[in-house]
């Protein structure tokens, strides 16, 4: 049988393309990637820019899955932003502060590949689930101490179900799965809560100071997170709002995700679509003049 259909065409909507396996740098025992998911027009002009998202994906700081998770990238692609999914050196090779340092290579090549993928290396934003938030606040706070690689302006952190606190992690029981406690394993100590004070200097609460300069935060995190516990995104939005830093909080209620389809759910892209917006447009920094009256 056959039937004619009229399918009705918009060549400027936002389209996707993929681009995989972008070295970034080369660390001589292992190599580091990038995969780029970029919007894509058919009446886009060469020279259209996109804010960035350098995404680093969450894996208990062990070898991380890149592909998996790219239909969901994809999501905030179509939403008018290049994603680049970052391979970072897992706790298995390198102990921290290494992936801090895989951040700021990473942001370093970035205007290597700006003109072909439309980047706009003007609006950047970091964006980390689990292991990966923790990266992402970690990096923006030891570029504001100047204890890493000077980072390029970061618009804003992007951190969900963050293990930003090494401390509360290793005072709660494992998930069943896990039979080692991936914050040791980061740390390289056998055992995290008799290393507290190494483990206080690679969690987030103390560079959270007044008097440094971050960007706006935006935390997300499940209520009943099975293995990041909700309270580091607690902890974490209390000393940032005690700090006086700007920072949003939304709780997922009664919610137990980690990760996941929840956090592309259309409800957390609007969140996040709307944060971004507000960073580039400035808002944050009005709101702080006008609090500061």
């Amino acid at each position: 049988m056959k039937q004619r259909i009229k399918v009705k065409t918009n060549s400027n909507e936002i389209q996707c393309l993929y681009s995989q396996d972008l070295e970034y740098h080369d660390y001589g025992n292992c190599k580091r990637h990038l995969q780029i998911i970029f919007p894509y027009r058919q009446e886009m002009t060469a020279d259209e820019k996109f804010p960035l998202i350098l995404l680093i994906p969450g894996s208990a700081w062990h070898k991380q899955e890149m592909y998996n998770d790219i239909p969901q990238y994809a999501l905030l692609a179509r939403r008018g932003f290049v994603v680049a999914a970052m391979e970072y050196r897992e706790s298995d090779l390198a102990i921290f502060p290494a992936q801090v340092e895989d951040v700021c290579n990473a942001l370093k090549f970035i205007p290597n590949i700006a003109y072909p993928f439309h980047i706009d290396t003007d609006r950047i934003f970091l964006m980390g689930n689990s292991s990966g938030g923790h990266v992402a606040m970690m990096s923006v706070l030891f570029h504001a101490h100047g204890l890493c690689d000077p980072l390029p302006d970061i618009s804003g952190v992007i951190c969900e179900s963050g293990s930003t606190d090494l401390i509360i992690c290793a005072n709660k029981p494992l998930p069943p799965w896990m039979t080692i406690r991936p914050s040791s394993v980061l740390l390289g100590v056998d055992d995290t809560l008799g290393h507290k004070e190494l483990a206080a200097k690679a969690s987030c609460s103390m560079y959270i100071t007044e008097n440094i300069k971050l960007p706006p935060i935006l935390l997300l995190h499940s209520e009943n997170d099975p293995v990041v516990s909700v309270e580091n995104s607690r902890t974490l939005h209390e000393k940032l709002t005690a700090s006086r830093h700007n920072v949003v909080y939304y709780e997922l209620e009664e919610n137990d995700a980690h990760g996941g389809a929840v956090f592309y759910d259309r409800t957390i892209l609007d969140i996040i679509q709307d944060f971004c917006k507000k960073c580039l447009s400035q808002d944050f920094e009005k709101t702080e003049r006008n609090n500061a009256r």
